[in-house]
Protein backbone atom coordinates (compact mmCIF):
# COMPACT_ATOMS: atom_id res chain seq x y z
CA UNK A 1 0.00 0.00 0.00
CA UNK A 2 1.18 3.36 -1.01
CA UNK A 3 1.02 4.26 2.91
CA UNK A 4 2.83 4.90 6.28
CA UNK A 5 1.57 4.09 9.25
CA UNK A 6 1.88 6.75 12.24
CA UNK A 7 3.23 5.83 15.08
CA UNK A 8 3.86 2.69 14.34
CA UNK A 9 5.79 1.59 17.46
CA UNK A 10 2.56 1.98 19.28
CA UNK A 11 -0.15 0.03 17.15
CA UNK A 12 -1.14 -3.00 19.86
CA UNK A 13 0.96 -6.47 18.87
CA UNK A 14 -2.58 -7.79 18.65
CA UNK A 15 -3.46 -5.97 15.66
CA UNK A 16 -0.57 -6.95 13.92
CA UNK A 17 0.50 -9.98 11.75
CA UNK A 18 2.61 -12.87 13.46
CA UNK A 19 3.98 -13.30 9.87
CA UNK A 20 5.16 -9.75 8.49
CA UNK A 21 4.93 -7.87 11.57
CA UNK A 22 2.32 -5.16 10.15
CA UNK A 23 -0.47 -4.79 10.97
CA UNK A 24 -3.15 -6.89 9.67
CA UNK A 25 -4.77 -6.51 5.83
CA UNK A 26 -8.04 -8.70 5.58
CA UNK A 27 -7.41 -10.32 8.97
CA UNK A 28 -7.98 -14.33 9.21
CA UNK A 29 -8.10 -16.59 12.32
CA UNK A 30 -6.49 -19.93 12.57
CA UNK A 31 -9.34 -21.94 13.74
CA UNK A 32 -7.25 -23.99 16.07
CA UNK A 33 -5.27 -21.71 17.53
CA UNK A 34 -6.80 -18.37 16.79
CA UNK A 35 -4.20 -16.93 16.27
CA UNK A 36 -4.64 -14.28 13.22
CA UNK A 37 -2.71 -13.19 10.30
CA UNK A 38 -2.89 -10.91 6.91
CA UNK A 39 -4.69 -13.10 4.49
CA UNK A 40 -1.98 -12.31 1.93
CA UNK A 41 0.67 -13.77 4.84
CA UNK A 42 -1.20 -17.06 5.15
CA UNK A 43 -1.57 -17.90 1.89
CA UNK A 44 1.90 -17.51 0.69
CA UNK A 45 3.01 -19.21 3.78
CA UNK A 46 0.79 -22.10 3.21
CA UNK A 47 2.36 -22.59 -0.51
CA UNK A 48 5.75 -23.51 1.55
CA UNK A 49 4.58 -24.43 4.75
CA UNK A 50 0.75 -27.02 4.59
CA UNK A 51 0.58 -26.00 8.15
CA UNK A 52 -0.41 -23.09 10.93
CA UNK A 53 3.16 -21.12 11.79
CA UNK A 54 1.83 -21.20 15.39
CA UNK A 55 0.38 -24.29 15.76
CA UNK A 56 1.13 -26.60 13.10
CA UNK A 57 -1.96 -27.79 12.56
CA UNK A 58 -1.98 -29.10 8.91
CA UNK A 59 -4.32 -28.24 6.29
CA UNK A 60 -6.20 -25.14 5.21
CA UNK A 61 -8.41 -23.68 8.75
CA UNK A 62 -8.14 -20.04 8.67
CA UNK A 63 -11.33 -18.44 8.57
CA UNK A 64 -12.05 -14.48 7.94
CA UNK A 65 -12.21 -12.31 11.19
CA UNK A 66 -15.85 -10.82 11.21
CA UNK A 67 -15.54 -9.10 14.64
CA UNK A 68 -16.64 -5.10 13.89
CA UNK A 69 -14.52 -4.74 16.67
CA UNK A 70 -11.09 -5.75 15.43
CA UNK A 71 -11.78 -4.68 12.10
CA UNK A 72 -12.81 -0.95 13.29
CA UNK A 73 -9.68 -0.70 15.24
CA UNK A 74 -8.04 -1.49 12.07
CA UNK A 75 -9.83 1.07 10.18
CA UNK A 76 -9.51 3.56 12.49
CA UNK A 77 -5.18 3.49 12.20
CA UNK A 78 -3.69 6.06 11.12
CA UNK A 79 -1.59 6.57 8.36
CA UNK A 80 0.51 9.04 5.52
CA UNK A 81 -0.05 8.94 2.31
CA UNK A 82 3.46 8.08 0.41
CA UNK A 83 2.41 10.66 -2.85
CA UNK A 84 1.12 13.51 -1.27
CA UNK A 85 2.34 13.11 2.36
CA UNK A 86 -1.35 13.96 3.90
CA UNK A 87 -1.13 12.27 7.61
CA UNK A 88 -3.59 10.93 10.12
CA UNK A 89 -5.88 9.30 7.33
CA UNK A 90 -7.87 6.56 8.94
CA UNK A 91 -6.58 3.48 7.24
CA UNK A 92 -10.14 2.49 6.51
CA UNK A 93 -10.57 5.51 4.63
CA UNK A 94 -7.29 5.44 2.69
CA UNK A 95 -8.74 3.96 -0.72
CA UNK A 96 -11.75 7.38 -0.76
CA UNK A 97 -8.73 9.65 -0.43
CA UNK A 98 -6.76 7.62 -3.33
CA UNK A 99 -9.58 7.93 -5.34
CA UNK A 100 -11.10 11.27 -4.67
CA UNK A 101 -8.88 13.76 -2.97
CA UNK A 102 -4.88 12.41 -3.46
CA UNK A 103 -3.41 15.35 -5.32
CA UNK A 104 -0.56 13.33 -6.46
CA UNK A 105 -2.57 10.89 -7.93
CA UNK A 106 -2.39 10.09 -11.38
CA UNK A 107 -6.07 10.54 -13.29
CA UNK A 108 -6.78 10.43 -17.00
CA UNK A 109 -8.74 13.44 -18.36
CA UNK A 110 -12.62 13.68 -17.85
CA UNK A 111 -12.86 14.62 -21.32
CA UNK A 112 -11.52 11.27 -22.22
CA UNK A 113 -8.39 12.71 -24.59
CA UNK A 114 -5.81 10.29 -23.64
CA UNK A 115 -4.26 12.75 -21.02
CA UNK A 116 -2.46 11.34 -17.51
CA UNK A 117 -1.31 13.53 -14.52
CA UNK A 118 -1.70 14.62 -11.22
CA UNK A 119 -4.91 15.02 -10.16
CA UNK A 120 -3.83 18.51 -8.42
CA UNK A 121 -2.67 19.54 -12.48
CA UNK A 122 -6.19 17.99 -13.65
CA UNK A 123 -8.78 21.25 -13.58
CA UNK A 124 -6.22 23.09 -15.60
CA UNK A 125 -5.55 20.14 -17.74
CA UNK A 126 -9.13 20.14 -18.25
CA UNK A 127 -9.72 23.70 -19.09
CA UNK A 128 -7.09 23.73 -21.55
CA UNK A 129 -8.37 20.21 -23.13
CA UNK A 130 -12.61 21.93 -23.17
CA UNK A 131 -10.84 25.15 -24.82
CA UNK A 132 -8.95 23.23 -27.57
CA UNK A 133 -12.28 21.63 -28.04
CA UNK A 134 -14.36 25.25 -27.92
CA UNK A 135 -12.14 26.85 -30.38
CA UNK A 136 -11.84 23.66 -32.81
CA UNK A 137 -15.77 23.51 -33.10
CA UNK A 138 -16.29 27.15 -33.67
CA UNK A 139 -12.87 27.31 -36.32
CA UNK A 140 -13.79 24.42 -38.09
CA UNK A 141 -16.70 26.08 -40.11
CA UNK A 142 -14.49 29.23 -41.04
CA UNK A 143 -10.92 26.82 -41.81
CA UNK A 144 -13.07 24.35 -43.59
CA UNK A 145 -14.00 27.44 -46.00
CA UNK A 146 -10.12 29.01 -46.00
CA UNK A 147 -9.30 25.09 -47.48
CA UNK A 148 -11.51 25.28 -50.02
CA UNK A 149 -10.86 28.93 -51.38
CA UNK A 150 -6.76 27.37 -51.31
CA UNK A 151 -8.32 24.24 -53.24
CA UNK A 152 -10.37 26.47 -56.01
CA UNK A 153 -6.79 28.77 -56.03
CA UNK A 154 -4.75 26.06 -56.33
CA UNK A 155 -6.44 24.29 -58.55
CA UNK A 156 -6.78 27.92 -61.03
CA UNK A 157 -2.85 27.64 -60.93
CA UNK A 158 -2.49 24.15 -62.00
CA UNK A 159 -4.78 23.85 -64.19
CA UNK A 160 -3.59 23.65 -68.14
CA UNK A 161 -4.06 27.29 -69.99
CA UNK A 162 -5.12 27.61 -73.27
CA UNK A 163 -2.58 30.43 -75.18
CA UNK A 164 -3.85 33.20 -77.36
Amino acid sequence: MPYRYINENQIDVELKCSICDEPLQSPVNCRSCGYTYCQGCIEKWMTRQASCPSCRQQGNQFLPVISRVVLNQLNRLLVQCDLCERSNIERGNFNDHMSSTCPKQIVDCTDNCGWKGMRENLEEHVQRCRLKKEFSARMWPVLKKILIFLAIVLAFYLSPRSSK
